[in-house]
């Protein structure tokens, strides 16, 4: 109306409408242009929000779960320390020794998600060494993989640990029939077997060693652990994770 009093047009009703249609469209099309990119922009910064929550979320249950397994390698090995001290004072001082430099282990690797496998089974051999001191000559450690292979997989801190603790708590053995633990590759799992002859009595637990370790792997990389309990043999399979 403004322009047709200053340009001294004729006012026309024709051309007043189709000012008002072509104003209303484009006030339309820049509000939805407007609309969508805001909408895009909060629901990139929601999305953002909600995948930080979950990784803080997954980085406290994963807290929990390597707290809860702290108390139970301290558990194990002071029991193990109790009784050298008791039967063989020189050897436990051996045994505090290894024992502090697998702690050490323990405490660096403790907040870490994973570990490579080559690392694990450095740690599990001085593990290994500490349960020989105890044991002697009851153990039996096998490895079939090649090297070239453990340098690309990673896994959870303290897995074998675990899985290991469990076959000497829940099993008999002696030097004429040792507990056999073979680790072996197959392309999908890390395999952990033992034979199989389980304590005539109710074992002493935390309750704490195979469900803690379902768990991390479900948090880590979303797979669950398989545990497969034969009459004669006992197999734990680790899904592999590639550092590739």
């Amino acid at each position: 109306m403004i322009w047709f009093r200053i340009s001294k047009e004729n006012f026309v009703w024709s051309k007043f409408f189709a000012f008002v249609a072509f104003t209303v469209m484009a006030v339309s099309i820049f509000t939805l242009i407007y609309e969508i990119l805001f909408l895009s922009k909060e629901r990139e910064l929601d999305t953002k929000i909600v995948e930080e929550l979950d990784r803080e979320r997954m980085e406290a249950e994963l807290d929990v779960l390597n707290n809860e397994l702290d108390p139970h390698f301290i558990f194990n090995a002071l029991n193990t320390l109790n009784h050298l001290i008791i039967t063989n004072p020189d050897t436990a001082y051996v045994f505090n020794s290894r024992l502090a430099q697998v702690y050490k282990y323990v405490l660096m690797n403790k907040n870490k998600e994973l570990v490579s496998l080559f690392k694990e089974l450095e740690f599990i051999e001085s593990y290994f060494f500490l349960l020989q001191i105890r044991y002697e000559n009851k153990l039996v450690f096998e490895l079939d993989a090649k090297e070239a292979e453990i340098r690309k997989i990673m896994m959870p801190p303290c897995s074998l640990q675990t899985v290991v603790e469990n076959a000497i708590k829940h099993n008999e053995f002696s030097v004429e029939d040792p507990l056999k633990i073979k680790l072996s590759l197959n392309g999908e799992y890390l395999k952990v077997s033992n034979n199989k002859k389980p304590k005539p009595y109710l074992v002493d637990s935390t309750s704490t060693g195979l469900r803690n370790l379902s768990s991390r792997y479900m948090l880590v990389c979303n797979k669950n652990i398989v545990i497969e309990n034969e009459e004669f043999h006992f197999l734990v399979k680790l899904p592999l994770i590639s550092n590739l």
